[in-house]
């Protein structure tokens, strides 16, 4: 893409200019179902890279990162094309709804490629067959929601077609700090079946899903890792000028493992996301409405714990803690001459 016109939906931009608007699904009684697209077509060729976020819309660290990179590019500094929808649930965003439409409770990363039901099923369909499919590369901007306290990882599912592939996962690896997920259909590792992200790599999309930040928050270090992950995949594609940079030596996940709570009270936390915990090791404790404590939750298998729920009242079943299981990446002939050595994270310190 570039050097011509370039059409989604509705909007166009002409080479060297932005083109914005929305692309309308459906309705409901009271008002239009829409989500907002923003086309950057750059002045020179090169490729084309499709940017969502707002999926599950109070995860606002992928939003406002979208929105933060498409007020500093500059089309006539790009090669290539961008499509970027920085908010693909309004209705989420509007009414501060974690997980599933508040139209039809429906999550929209659960049901893809979406069809011809209800109006979740219908905006994930016109967002894969109009917008992501469009684009040769797409980034699935995410976080933990609501309640879910998140370590920054980077995904890729495997489709057996070796070309692709090997750019999903180089994609990953440039788009993580450190940690990369690479699935295959009916393991237990993200992304999974039905989720965009899969259904867009079925149909010859580089696509991954990018993860940080969580808890309703916006915390400058999780924008900060999605927006170094963009530039660095952009930068790889020579979409911009520059050399990518991986901050280090990367881990891969072999699998991961939930710790639930087996009594019912008030949860005091013993660990943060991102440490390093021992097979047998209490992650926290569950005190009763008479201040006893009657259990010290501990996990079965050490690893590193990815996700930590932050609600503080606890039933039976209750998640805890979610740990993954990783192994040491191994070397990646794409990606490997940008990892920052040792010495050169002391040049930069």
């Amino acid at each position: 893409m570039g050097k011509n016109a370039i059409t989604v939906g509705d909007i166009t931009a002409q080479p060297g200019e932005i083109g914005q608007g929305f692309i309308r699904v459906g309705e409901t009684a009271t008002s239009a179902v829409q989500f907002p697209i923003v086309i950057v077509n750059g002045s020179n060729p090169g490729p084309s890279l499709c940017l969502t976020a707002g999926v599950h819309a109070t995860e606002y660290a992928p939003i406002e990162s979208v929105l933060r990179f498409l007020a500093e590019i500059d089309p006539k500094d790009l090669s290539g094309t961008i499509v970027a929808v920085p908010v693909v649930s309004m209705q989420m965003f509007a009414s501060r709804c974690g997980f599933v439409s508040p139209i039809d409770g429906l999550n929209l990363n659960k049901i893809a490629p979406g069809g011809d039901g209800s109006i979740s099923e219908v905006l994930v369909r016109t967002l894969l067959d109009e917008v992501i499919t469009k684009c040769k590369y797409h980034i699935d901007l995410h976080a933990g929601d609501l309640g879910e306290m998140l370590w920054a990882f980077a995904g890729y599912p495997l489709t057996g077609n070796s070309e692709l592939d090997l750019e999903g996962e180089a994609l990953s690896r440039l788009y993580s700090p450190r940690l990369i997920c690479l699935s295959q259909d009916g393991a237990t590792l993200p992304p999974f079946s039905g989720s965009i992200v899969h259904s867009a790599a079925q149909r010859g999309v580089v696509s991954i899903l990018a993860e940080s930040g969580g808890n309703g928050t916006l915390e400058e270090e999780d924008v900060r890792v999605h927006l170094h992950g963009i530039r660095n995949v952009m930068r790889y594609l020579r979409m911009v000028v520059g050399q990518p940079v991986i901050p280090g030596p990367q881990i891969a996940a072999t699998g991961r493992e939930v710790t639930r709570a087996k009594r019912a009270g008030l949860l005091r936390l013993k660990v943060g996301v991102g440490e390093e915990i021992k097979d047998g090791q209490v992650v926290a404790e569950i005190s009763d409405v008479f201040g006893r404590i009657i259990e010290e939750v501990q996990v079965a298998r050490g690893g590193i714990t990815g996700l930590v729920w932050s609600h503080k009242a606890v039933n039976t079943g209750d998640p805890v803690v979610r740990c993954w299981y990783t192994k040491p990446a191994p070397r990646f002939a794409k990606t490997e001459h940008y990892v920052a050595t040792a010495e050169d994270a002391c040049a930069h310190a």
